[in-house]
């Protein structure tokens, strides 16, 4: 039974190992499914620059709702990958969604997308109104958010987001 299982877990990592890769997907073939857990699992192992050109060739290939859900994880990829404007300027597009979860996701996303923004420019040295412009927006964003979706905030990292942005805005 032992061996049963370590089998089975070699062959679930391998497929993990080979559906991340960035070839032609030889492996996991062209259908949509294949491609999204592909993204997925780049998106969720840390592999960030292939989670976000899978999601680009999956995203070119959806319409409709579906597209919504699998846009809010390239945003999420994005902003894992430190590309904060990108992330910022891809969220935006979903905050006027009618359904919850995706509206509530892209706020969250855009906000913290802003603040990272502001705080990599203050690491270099930059205090403008740029910056106060970009921390303000973020704080918007989130103030929304945890007026309108503070369920989904279970953990309360946007709650202490909010906090560190508003230290952030004392500095300047």
């Amino acid at each position: 039974m032992r061996s049963t299982w370590r089998l089975i877990s070699y062959v679930v990592a391998a497929f993990a190992t080979l559906s991340a890769c960035d070839g032609t997907d030889t492996f996991v073939g062209n259908s949509n499914d294949a491609n999204y857990l592909a993204a997925r699992n780049a998106l969720e192992t840390g592999q960030y620059s292939i989670a976000i050109k899978k999601y680009q060739r999956l995203l070119a290939s959806l319409d409709g709702r579906p597209a919504a859900r699998v846009q809010l994880e390239y945003i999420h990829a994005l902003l894992r990958a430190n590309q904060f404007e990108a992330a910022g300027a891809s969220a935006a597009q979903l905050t006027n969604s009618r359904e919850p979860s995706i509206r509530a996701g892209a706020i969250a996303v855009r906000g913290t997308a802003r603040h990272e923004q502001a705080r990599a420019k203050m690491a270099a040295g930059q205090v403008d109104a740029g910056v106060r412009t970009l921390l303000t927006s973020a704080r918007d964003d989130l103030t929304d958010f945890l007026r309108n979706y503070k369920k989904w905030d279970e953990a309360g990292a946007m709650q202490s987001r909010l906090k560190l942005l508003e230290q952030d805005m004392s500095r300047i």
